[in-house]
């Protein structure tokens, strides 16, 4: 019975200390992740990709400091302190040109179901580095139902009339006139006195 408990001993110290090796030799102590999106963002992100279609491009999680960069003559003080609030903050989803992938707006989702909910409260100091540079803030509430053409046209009120977005799946069609005059010409007194010159 001792021998037992002797032998479970040294079996608990030695799985103790093997596992205690194997964490502390690997230098990557990773694994991957199921998914880089919650179930809300995966949802919002297909139905961003139908709003925009082939007009923009989107990236997700985007810090502040890769939008934006510090004035030159900017006091070393200020810009490491600017440096440091923009480094923490992170946007959602940024949409960019398709063509020179410039940025065109940044997008945040609001979750407001509860007082403590995800980005409920809009961030000053973010609206306000954004507002800075004219970059469009679209802040977005979570909820299920939305339609690609609500997205769409929530983003084109925020990007204005410089960047208006076309009605989603919306042919553009040629505009067709009549195609013989609706008067007659000679109901005109200045296209009677043209016609009689004419005939004179």
């Amino acid at each position: 019975m001792e021998l037992i408990i002797i032998l479970m001993i040294v079996l608990l110290v030695v799985s103790a200390i093997a596992i205690r090796l194997t964490q502390s030799d690997t230098p990557f102590p990773y694994k991957k992740r199921q998914s880089l999106f919650s179930n809300s963002e995966r949802a919002f992100m297909l139905m961003l990709e139908k709003a925009i279609g082939d007009e923009f491009r989107i990236i997700n999680r985007v810090r502040l400091t890769e939008l934006l960069d510090i004035r030159t003559g900017t006091q070393k003080r200020v810009a490491q302190a600017a440096k440091l609030k923009a480094n923490g903050k992170i946007l959602d989803f940024v949409l960019l040109d398709r063509k020179t992938l410039n940025p065109i707006a940044a997008i945040d989702l609001v979750n407001s179901e509860s007082n403590t909910g995800y980005k409920t409260k809009q961030d000053w100091y973010l609206k306000g580095a954004l507002d800075t540079v004219n970059l469009p803030h679209i802040r977005i509430k979570v909820k299920n139902g939305y339609t690609a053409s609500e997205i769409r046209e929530c983003i084109a009120n925020k990007l204005g009339a410089g960047n208006k977005l076309s009605p989603l799946n919306v042919r553009k069609m040629k505009a067709k006139g009549p195609t013989r005059p609706v008067k007659p010409l000679i109901s005109s007194p200045i296209n009677q006195g043209i016609i009689q010159d004419a005939v004179a």
